[in-house]
């Protein structure tokens, strides 16, 4: 691995860190946090870091359709209703939904598709923020 290589994996591993802070009071206050282990080498480059609020009714946010494999670290920090994450895992199974029903840190390793949504009473909202990072293509 070259020192540019080295730098690069340095700097998104303390943009992960530093997510995963942000989430840190959401996690301890609902008790939710799940995660896929994540091989970090395969990380090739840092693609976004979003926040956005979801409305029970409106359409699902698509976050990621691009066919490309990627590493979603979510993030749930204020929550009046459920979200709905739908997205295809790196296996090539058949499409996954999970329910995340509250506060909490979730991370996806996807294959190109990734999409959220806020179910639960009319008038209800989900705040949330992600950290989107591209994952190296598989030989």
């Amino acid at each position: 691995m070259t020192h540019h290589e080295i730098s690069v994996q340095g700097r998104l591993l303390r943009i992960v860190a530093g997510v995963a802070l942000l989430g840190t009071e959401a996690t301890f206050l609902s008790g939710h946090a799940s995660a896929q282990e994540i091989d970090f080498g395969q990380i090739n480059k840092f693609e976004s870091l979003t926040t956005g609020t979801l409305r029970v009714g409106a359409p699902a946010k698509t976050i990621i359709d691009d066919g490309e494999r990627h590493v979603v670290i979510l993030t749930i920090w204020d929550a009046e209703a459920e979200t709905k994450a739908y997205w295809t895992p790196l296996d090539g199974s058949a499409a996954k939904t999970t329910i995340i029903p509250g506060k909490g840190i979730q991370t996806f390793q996807t294959a190109g598709e990734f999409k959220l949504e806020a179910i639960g009473k009319p008038n209800q909202r989900v705040e949330y923020g992600y950290v989107l990072l591209g994952l190296k293509k598989q030989d």
